[in-house]
């Protein structure tokens, strides 16, 4: 009697697992008749800008000249992988993910790169910094309003490009720190403090290597020096500012000069740097 039960037991086992066999088949097979209904695109970018670097019929003009037609194609045959390495081919996308639903919908689910600076060399070349300090290039069919640096600023796009400014910091066989650095730490700074978004327009890095500022108000030069301190040197103007320039009036003074420990000295003087001369943040 046990022998039979034994029997019966591996007898249900093998019925069980010839069944599940069976509908995983039958499954597989309606699925790899399912047709690709439609191509879903969904684009994550900060809404404040209203120049999109990604758009989604440039995505679907990318995929027909790539891969070919997607619509009334059997799931099977599309190259989920493909297609998602196919969307870094765009420059200005940041990541990318591709699957298929069970109702046969492809989704590409993209995240855009940020600029967060526009950067003009002394050569006039033109391109971008995103958030993750990684350079992008420049297009006039986009004119984001962005914080602008300018002047004498020797790197060039294509020497850059190709590793971000965290990557060039951190990896042991490349580290190296250029202006690039600076001027994506101050960036970051500025851009975090909605005092210094409202007031800071350009970042201006004279002959002498120095970075002097353009605030939105006033006609003056803010002379910041190096880097260093930066916090400090931000907070003692941010000082000046609310409790000096409120009462003296802005138009009394030419320059800011922030190099100096614990005060910011001012004067009036016919100092004329290129800097003055605001490039217009709304076109090209």
């Amino acid at each position: 009697m046990e022998l039979f039960y034994k029997i019966v037991r591996i007898s249900l086992w093998v019925l069980l697992v010839l069944g599940l066999t069976s509908l995983f088949a039958f499954v597989q097979k309606q699925e790899d008749e399912i047709l690709c209904s439609r191509i879903s695109i969904s684009i994550d970018r900060n809404p404040t800008i209203q120049n999109f670097f990604v758009e989604e019929d440039a995505i679907r003009t990318l995929i027909a000249q790539r891969f070919g037609q997607v619509e009334n194609t059997p799931l099977k045959n599309i190259n989920v992988n493909y297609l998602e390495r196919l969307m870094y081919s765009n420059p200005w996308v940041a990541q990318a993910d591709v699957y298929v639903t069970i109702n046969g919908d492809v989704h590409i689910d993209i995240e855009q790169r940020q600029p967060i600076l526009r950067i003009i060399n002394k050569d006039g070349e033109n391109y971008y910094m995103d958030t993750q300090g990684k350079l992008m290039l420049w297009s006039p069919d986009f004119t984001p309003r962005l914080l602008i640096a300018s002047g004498n600023i020797k790197e060039r796009y294509e020497d850059w490009s190709k590793l971000s400014v965290n990557e060039l910091i951190n990896n042991d066989t490349l580290k190296t720190h250029t202006l690039l650095d600076d001027l994506y730490t101050m960036a970051r700074f500025i851009l975090a403090d909605d005092f210094w978004s409202a007031h800071v327009e350009q970042i201006y890095i004279n002959a002498i290597g120095e970075i002097e500022l353009v605030p939105k108000v006033g006609d003056h030069t803010i002379i910041f020096g190096d880097p260093e301190q930066m916090t400090e040197k931000f907070w003692k103007l941010k000082i000046f500012y609310k409790e000096g320039l409120n009462y003296t009036g802005w138009e009394n003074y030419d320059t800011l000069n922030l190099k100096f420990k614990n005060q910011v000295v001012c004067s009036k003087v016919n100092y004329k740097p290129a800097i003055k001369n605001k490039i217009n943040t709304s076109s090209h």
